[in-house]
């Protein structure tokens, strides 16, 4: 079984390419809190929420084993930083490793895997009349309901942000690869939208045919609070109070926590 900590890596691929540093002309800053959903469960497995200051992006994210890890996102020097708060460790990742690294997944992958979920056929529709948009393919499907932005810059913050993110998901081990979501946040981005609700349905052959439903929901806030920008404050120094470690050894120190 996994443990919850492996499980909640899992679903951030919900949460979420543009490899050049974006133009967020005129940006405001704004926060999102999500909850994310296993199918059948009405308490949520993981909740996080997520502040767009200026050209970072800080996630905090937290689970039912009172974690709070946080991944601070440096647009402008293309890089994560990811903290293990309990551990008081950090690691960092350039947008050049996650390039590399999905490079060698494609070199490596089978076959199988290649139709399923690397270069998978995808079909896409929008219903204009609920802001619904759809991208599927025979093996998984995501369904986004859209929100409109208070303003236009905040749309392409919140892709650019969403490509990476599901980048970095896809290098921990039993994650998808990513390109499936690149594409459901192209299409939304071109209808100009925010998600409200995003649902997951992945269909598995480990044993038998088998569905699995993961649903994240969305709040938008366009502005951020004295709260927030205090949190901010707080990780910046968290950081400078962190051993850096290289990745394997961090995510291996994180695996020994979680079993």
């Amino acid at each position: 079984m996994k443990s919850t900590r492996t499980t909640l890596y899992a679903i951030r691929m919900l949460f979420a390419v543009v490899v050049s540093f974006p133009s967020f002309a005129q940006a405001n800053d704004f926060r999102m809190e999500t909850e994310v959903f296993i199918e059948g469960d009405s308490h949520p497995a993981a909740t996080s929420l997520t502040l767009f200051s200026g050209t970072t992006v800080y996630d905090f994210l937290s689970d039912d084993s009172a974690h709070g890890d946080i991944t601070v996102f440096d647009v402008r020097r293309g890089r994560f930083v990811l903290i293990d708060t309990q551990r008081k460790l950090k690691t960092t990742l350039t947008k050049d490793y996650l390039i590399k690294f999905l490079e060698q997944v494609k070199s490596q992958a089978s076959e199988d895997v290649v139709t399923r979920f690397v270069s998978p056929k995808l079909a896409q529709k929008f219903n204009p009349s609920t802001k619904t948009v759809t991208v599927s393919s025979d093996h998984l499907t995501y369904q986004a309901v859209g929100i409109s932005a208070k303003w236009d810059p905040a749309i392409q913050q919140y892709r650019h942000f969403a490509d990476w993110i599901a980048r970095l998901n896809s290098t921990r081990i039993g994650n998808l690869p990513p390109y499936s979501r690149f594409e459901l946040n192209r299409v939304m981005a071109e209808q100009k939208l925010m998600p409200k609700t995003i649902q997951r349905t992945v269909m598995l052959d480990r044993v038998g045919l088998r569905k699995q439903v993961v649903r994240s929901e969305h709040s938008i806030h366009w502005q951020l609070t004295n709260s927030d920008r205090k949190r901010i404050s707080s990780t910046g120094n968290l950081m400078a109070g962190c051993k850096e470690v290289p990745i394997n050894e961090f995510w291996q120190t994180q695996s020994q926590v979680s079993k």
